[in-house]
């Protein structure tokens, strides 16, 4: 996730949506919101470009945790979450104060931990053991951070969301029939091409994750147009990966046209806003180029 405020809707989204999967309906409310508030903290006050949002659960308990870039050591970090002594306390302090101090309060345990590349932030729930009862936190370690001044935010503003999604649909469309169709025809060049998707779409997985969840996020709240921000950690390679994908997709296509693939090829208005994500990836991380608005770029090429 960019560490924008506007990553931490997505980021609701996404514990939302796998805790109601995963039938923990009953740490719903008390781990989303838990999440809101160290997105937040990491957006406001850690000085890191992105983080991430780590969810996991077993029988016993759900554990969240936000990783960051950023310079804050572990223990000034928790000092801003430490037990206040009354309301007048509380109301004293920053809004991340506020913010770490309703995470003790939720969850059964919580934690800083510094990594060699930041900061993690945690909280642990336990069905059935919420007292609402602050809890001071765990801190463990002391490394020095390392330098994110390579990674790239890439902005693609007032992007249609079911456009983003048909995408997706779609190369998820192309990358299993073209697996399918190479191990049926012993094709070494179709189950190449679907590798390249498929591997394309690995590597950019974490990042698109983010940008899935606000555009579904934006349909949801019945809006046509979102601003969606991408952190590419490689953007000198972002050209390659777009020749990569683009050259996978036209296989496809060339084989959609022959009738040996089910899958249809995607509509002029994907193919259009493929185009501009393409343009806008390669020269924002390339040439440092203000973003230019899906609306505008429209536009101007007809």
């Amino acid at each position: 996730m960019v560490a924008r405020p506007s990553s931490v809707p997505a980021v609701r989204r996404f514990v939302d949506d796998a805790l109601v999967g995963w039938g923990r309906l009953d740490l719903v409310d008390d781990v989303t919101l838990s999440a809101s508030e160290l997105a937040t903290n990491a957006t406001l006050h850690s000085g890191s470009t992105f983080f991430e949002v780590e969810l996991s659960a077993d029988d016993a308990a759900v554990r969240i945790a936000v990783v960051d870039r950023g310079a804050i050591p572990a223990r000034t970090i928790a000092n801003r979450g430490d037990v206040a002594t009354s309301v007048e306390a509380v109301e004293d302090e920053s809004m991340t104060g506020r913010g770490l101090f309703l995470v003790s309060a939720l969850a059964s345990a919580w934690g800083v931990e510094d990594l060699p590349g930041g900061t993690r932030v945690w909280a642990e729930f336990v069905t059935g053991t919420a007292d609402y009862t602050p809890r001071a936190p765990q801190v463990r370690g002391a490394v020095a951070p390392l330098d994110d001044a390579d990674v790239r935010v890439i902005e693609l503003l007032g992007c249609p969301p079911d456009l983003l999604l048909a995408h997706d649909a779609n190369l998820a469309d192309i990358a299993r029939e073209l697996r399918l169709f190479g191990a049926s025809h012993q094709d070494e060049e179709m189950v190449e091409a679907a590798e390249q998707v498929v591997e394309i779409v690995r590597l950019s997985a974490v990042a698109w994750n983010a940008a899935r969840l606000v555009a579904k996020q934006g349909i949801l709240d019945g809006r046509t147009q979102v601003d969606v921000a991408i952190a590419s950690a490689d953007p000198a390679d972002l050209p390659r990966k777009v020749q990569v994908l683009r050259r996978a997709v036209g296989a496809a296509e060339a084989m959609m046209a022959r009738g040996l693939l089910m899958t249809l090829p995607a509509p002029a208005p994907v193919q259009e806003w493929r185009d501009w994500v393409e343009g806008e990836m390669i020269e924002q991380a390339t040439m440092d180029r203000e973003p230019v608005r899906f609306s505008e770029w429209l536009a101007g090429r007809r």
